[in-house]
């Protein structure tokens, strides 16, 4: 009896597949001469889900949700052997598949991964199964980014009262010690590399006051520089973005601080809190 296998790849918002298709062997080597084994169709289709949503100039997330991009490897899981690999445009012309009963793996992917990048990120999926003798087969591939998505927006009051701010964040194990910054100016986000699990990260608000607006110290020093710090939680696929707001409160010489609001992109609610500034 044939067999149908049916793969579904949800990833970033992609929309179909497309690549040169290279090579096919053997399923299984190893079988003496004379023996046939059994065969089953396989089918691949790719579907395409994400929670990035805008364009940027560094890159398109468009070339992610758009499957024909994506490189997809069916393989032999007895001896590794790739039997098909092709982009997803060739799928159509080269499937359905006839497959010897034994067990696979598929993969989809497309591009590079880093610690963070605003120019490149990954998203991938794979599974496993088995064609079995007289049986239909439906595989799903769970395609998605290996990244979060950061961005920062600085209130346009920020700069009444400062003369220069930014933002590092850290805290993933991906980035280690290091850290990546956004600057005043900057309009790009961030793509920071994370586990499968959610991860714990760090940022810190540097500010510089402007001179009507430094705070004084107990011996009547002016301080012009700060610092505000915090956490939050991000898992892949997911955009978190930071609003800063200054605060002043003009009875009290130097008496600034910002409010942060962090946005969830799938979050009805976003997270506000009033954030002292800690002067230098």
């Amino acid at each position: 009896m044939k067999k149908n296998v049916f793969i579904s790849c949800l990833t970033l918002g992609l929309m179909g597949l497309s690549v040169a298709c290279t090579s096919e062997r053997s399923i299984d080597e190893q079988l003496p001469k004379n023996e046939v084994r059994e065969k089953g169709k396989l089918t691949l289709s790719l579907n395409n889900g994400t929670t990035f949503e805008t364009a940027t100039r560094a890159l398109s997330e468009a070339d992610y949700r758009n499957t024909n991009n994506y490189t997809v490897q069916l393989i032999n899981t007895r001896n590794n052997n790739v039997l098909l690999e092709c982009k997803g445009s060739e799928i159509a012309t080269n499937l359905p598949k006839e497959l010897e009963i034994g067990s696979y793996q598929v993969k989809a992917f497309y591009g590079s991964e880093s610690s963070a990048s605003r120019n490149d990120f990954r998203v991938e999926g794979e599974a496993s199964f088995t064609i079995k003798a007289k049986k239909d087969t439906t595989v799903t591939v769970n395609c998605a980014p290996t990244c979060g998505k950061i961005s920062v927006a600085f209130d346009s009051q920020m700069a009444t009262y400062y003369d220069n701010y930014s933002v590092t964040f850290g805290g993933t194990t991906a980035l280690g010690s290091n850290t990546i910054a956004w600057a005043k100016a900057d309009t790009e986000p961030w793509y920071v590399k994370l586990g499968t699990s959610a991860e714990t990260v760090t940022y810190t608000v540097n500010v510089t006051a402007k001179e009507d607006y430094a705070h004084v110290d107990a011996n009547g020093n002016k301080q012009t520089s700060g610092t505000a710090t915090g956490t939050f939680q991000l898992e892949r696929n997911k955009a978190h973005k930071l609003t800063i707001t200054p605060n002043y409160t003009a009875m009290t010489e130097g008496g600034l601080s910002i409010t942060i609001t962090i946005d969830e992109s799938t979050n009805d609610k976003p997270t506000t809190i009033e954030v002292p500034v800690s002067w230098i």
